[in-house]
């Protein structure tokens, strides 16, 4: 077995980013997948190596680690369905996306990275009116977040996102969270762009977040 840490995996992608060859750092982290103890999940590790085939443009074979990601169950960062729709779109597997991207709404989560990435998805596949709905959503899930971590309860997401009450921060979500608000506004502002929508609260916002950095 062999112990493999976040740090470990983060400094092959770095190495990645230098050489360029992905299909490498994928089958690295196929092997590693086989072998890893502790540190990391092994779905982790297979998420890692579908990202690495889908730079490689191999979307066939991002699919399977996907997948396999998916059957294994461990923890990981994000929701590997939208990992997994994404490269299904690419594959032109439109309707098989689409239902991931059902199920991921069906189940309202409450990590504002998801919604990034189903948004990301959609928006590149042209889908702006998606993408908007996506980023909108994320970004209430943050200030939900925001309002229950200081006791006001103003506001609160809609029905595609979690209540405001069960969005209860622990320390370190509302930070986290945070960083994740500046690129759902982004996104959702391209996506209003497109399709010829004026500036609106959340705009607005952006605008302060990007005066404040």
């Amino acid at each position: 077995m062999t112990h493999v840490t976040e740090d470990d995996l983060d400094d092959l992608e770095f190495d990645t980013l230098r050489t360029g060859d992905h299909i490498a750092a994928a089958r690295r982290l196929a092997e590693l997948a086989e072998t890893v103890s502790g540190g990391v999940s092994r779905a982790n590790v297979l998420l890692r190596a579908g990202e690495q085939w889908q730079h490689a443009g191999d979307h066939g074979k991002a699919a399977e680690f996907y997948r396999r990601a998916l059957e294994d169950g461990g923890e990981t960062y994000g929701d590997p369905r939208a990992y997994l729709a994404d490269a299904l779109f690419e594959l032109g597997r439109a309707d098989e996306a689409r239902t991931l991207v059902d199920q991921i709404r069906a189940d309202r989560p409450r990590d504002p990275e998801v919604y990034r990435a189903v948004a990301e998805v959609l928006y590149a596949q042209g889908d702006a009116s998606g993408a908007h709905d996506w980023a909108t959503n994320g970004a209430d899930v943050v200030l939900a977040l925001r309002d229950n971590a200081v006791g006001t309860g103003v506001g609160g997401p809609g029905d595609a996102v979690p209540a405001a009450e069960s969005l209860t921060p622990g320390p370190d979500d509302v930070a986290i969270a945070e960083d994740s608000l500046e690129a759902l506004l982004r996104l959702r502002y391209r996506a209003r762009v497109d399709l010829g929508r004026g500036e609106d609260d959340y705009d607005a916002l952006l605008d302060d977040l990007l005066k404040n950095a």
